[in-house]
């Protein structure tokens, strides 16, 4: 009986820290601070690709977010969605794309009160690739995940 009641005790604390932790309270969350306006400094890639990765094998488009919850505000979080290079770059665009707004519209109905896109880019390489190219021109930037667009549809 002990044992049970130790494992329920230990099932529930766990349970209700990665509530807390989810749900941004001001005690656990990491605070991040950045410079919104040095992500203007990139154009836009989506209408078309630069010459960085034109060898490539993979697509990658990246969407930089502001995530806001009751508590906290958290900016410069990078979601990428990598797919191989199948068909044409548009039809390969439109699903990295459509992948990148499934993921979105979860983070918003699960985590967060507002998910605001603060900038959009796109190249023809890997999604680690662009992160690193990103991440030495801003170093408040920090990677939410890498979504395979070849398995989520």
């Amino acid at each position: 009986m002990a044992k049970l009641l130790t494992k329920v005790c230990l099932l529930t604390f766990c349970a209700l820290y990665s509530l807390m932790v989810f749900a941004g309270n001001r005690k656990y969350s990491i605070s991040f601070s950045s410079n919104w306006e040095s992500f203007n400094a990139f154009s836009k890639t989506d209408s078309g690709f630069s010459d960085f990765g034109k060898n490539s094998t993979k697509i990658c488009s990246c969407q930089i977010l502001a995530l806001q919850t009751s508590y906290r505000r958290q900016r410069n979080f990078a979601l990428f969605a990598e797919i191989t290079k199948r068909r044409n770059m548009s039809s390969d665009l439109h699903v990295t794309r459509k992948v990148l707004d499934k993921e979105k519209r979860y983070m918003r109905a699960m985590f967060y009160d507002k998910v605001e896109v603060i900038n959009t880019f796109s190249e023809a390489t890997d999604c680690r690739s662009l992160f690193k190219k990103l991440k030495t021109d801003h170093k408040q930037l920090y990677m939410y995940d890498i979504l395979d667009a070849d398995i989520r549809r």
